[in-house]
């Protein structure tokens, strides 16, 4: 009866959204904004919607139809989408009038399921309220305050990659990278250890990562019926979320929560900043109104387990997985481009002279070269290729265009910073763009792989922070080089919510001469 129920469904369903998007269809020739033709039901991105091309690079080859417009219109699906390709644009989108653009996509659609009401995915008040009370966990004092955890995973992080080198195996450095970062992430905000470094080998930690970001057709299809037809997508019981990712979060999290009694510890980690906000049952900020003129309006959101084991989700998985995907693409144009290798190691190297081998918070501002290389390979891998925005209040742009309530808008990152109108030469990799007077001459929002605005990375500093930390520690004993076979070009992975590659990063380490005088010291020993 089921299985009849849904061959008689779905084709009305797709029937439905057939006419529906030919409606929908006419909405950026009445608007006069230049567009290229739809196609029936998947509009301008049937190639991302099949999962034959990488999201930003379909939106890159949009864009380039038409290189001298401010904007343009697109259908992502049925859905009428505007892409922004003008510096003065985005910064609008992003920063000045951000109130109107607060929404992410589909963002009314975060409350459907308990792992999506997190500070990522919400809009509004509470995204608000969230990101005001959050945000003091990220600030350089606490960041300098958990270094030493830090410090202590890439001790741990240096022996996993002696013990992987001495196998005489090609390395895989994404899979890697991923134990570190996941690793330091969960002691730093949860107070857990992981042991991904330890336990390689079928790691519930490792394991519900690999879940989060899988990259199976099924999954990935999933998503893409998401951020097109929502309302669709949940009406016929789906889940962006997979069940076994939601209970593992609820188990684990509750645990942590029960061994502390629901009190804060003296370890002032994220966790303990979530209970404080537990015990006092509600958690309090300024209403988005505020950003219009209203003066003080305060805006209070209840807070009960689902709203904590949401946002520690979000932490988890965006903490491990975008500090391990920039970690493992900077080794890999590193491989590729020795002369920025050979300079990246003598900056490691003369930070552990300088600093008698001991690994402090101060590496993030202390390596200007290798803070160069990580900027360099962000900008050829964005994290995210495409940035999301929705309008959440009618807003008419200075040229006269008018959007209404609910409007998709689309920041191209990839694209943006691979315009050569804005960095010459894009495809090199070449870490001086980002030093000296080439860095203070790079367009402001051309380059924007956090974000910018208020909805900037709030994660931005611990990234940076676990990033810098895992060049250090590789780059003191190790040079990296392509393993055989590994191709000098990436292809991503269409099935990706973020920039991943296809196949991963194949790398060899070869043992540096005189390593043993830069072994770390604990800084104790110091």
């Amino acid at each position: 009866m089921i299985t009849l129920y849904l061959l008689l469904a779905i084709p009305l369903a797709l029937y439905g959204v057939y006419l529906v998007s030919k409606r929908k269809f006419r909405y950026w020739e009445q608007k006069k904004v230049p567009h290229l033709p739809p196609k029936p039901i998947l509009g301008n991105f049937s190639e991302y919607i099949l999962q034959q091309k990488f999201y930003g690079r379909v939106e890159q080859e949009i864009c380039n139809k038409f290189p001298e417009e401010p904007y343009v219109g697109s259908y992502l699906g049925t859905e009428p989408t505007l892409i922004i390709q003008d510096p003065e644009y985005i910064k609008t989108v992003m920063t000045k009038d951000y109130y109107f653009f607060s929404g992410r996509e589909v963002s009314a659609y975060c409350e459907k399921e308990p792992l999506t009401q997190n500070l990522f995915f919400t809009y509004g008040d509470k995204w608000k309220v969230l990101r005001q009370n959050l945000t003091p966990l990220f600030s350089s004092a606490k960041m300098k305050n958990m270094f030493h955890l830090i410090e202590k995973c890439a001790r741990i992080f240096e022996n996993m990659v002696d013990q992987e080198v001495q196998k005489g195996k090609d390395i895989e450095v994404r899979g890697l990278t991923a134990k570190f970062t996941m690793d330091a992430i969960g002691n730093c905000a949860f107070g857990v250890e992981t042991q991904t470094m330890v336990k390689t080998d079928n790691n519930p930690f490792t394991r519900v990562g690999d879940v989060i970001f899988d990259t199976a057709r099924m999954r990935a299809l999933k998503g893409v019926l998401r951020s097109i037809w929502p309302a669709m997508f949940y009406s016929f019981g789906g889940k962006a979320v997979p069940a076994d990712v939601d209970s593992f979060f609820f188990n684990l999290m509750t645990s942590i929560f029960k061994g502390r009694n629901y009190n804060p510890t003296s370890r002032n980690d994220f966790v303990d900043l979530l209970l404080k906000f537990h015990n006092n049952k509600t958690v309090t900020g300024d209403s988005m109104s505020n950003l219009k003129g209203s003066s003080g309006k305060k805006v209070s959101l209840e807070v009960d387990d689902e709203f904590l084991i949401a946002q520690c989700f979000l932490f988890f998985a965006a903490g491990y997985e975008t500090s391990a995907t920039t970690l493992s693409y900077t080794l890999y144009e590193l491989a590729k481009n020795p002369e920025a290798q050979k300079l990246a190691i003598q900056d490691v190297d003369n930070y552990l002279r300088r600093n008698d081998n001991v690994l402090k918070y101060e590496c993030v501002t202390e390596l200007p070269y290798v803070e160069a290389c990580v900027d360099e390979a962000l900008r050829l891998y964005p994290v995210l290729g495409v940035i999301t925005r929705e309008v959440i209040e009618d807003y008419t742009f200075p040229t006269g265009l008018k959007l209404e309530k609910g409007v998709r808008v689309h920041l191209p990152v990839y694209h943006m910073q691979h315009n050569p109108n804005y960095f010459p030469e894009p495809e090199q990799y070449r870490p001086e763009r980002f030093l000296g007077e080439e860095k203070k001459n790079i367009k402001p929002y051309t380059y924007f792989p956090f974000g910018e605005g208020p909805r900037l990375c709030i994660g931005m500093r611990f990234a940076k922070m676990q990033i810098t930390a895992g060049i250090i520690t590789l780059l003191k004993k190790y040079r990296v080089e392509l393993a055989p076979g590994m191709s000098e070009t990436i292809q991503f992975e269409p099935r990706s919510v973020i920039t991943a590659p296809i196949g991963g990063i194949r790398l060899k380490f070869i043992e540096r001469e005189g390593w043993q005088q830069r072994v770390f010291k604990v800084p104790s020993e110091a």
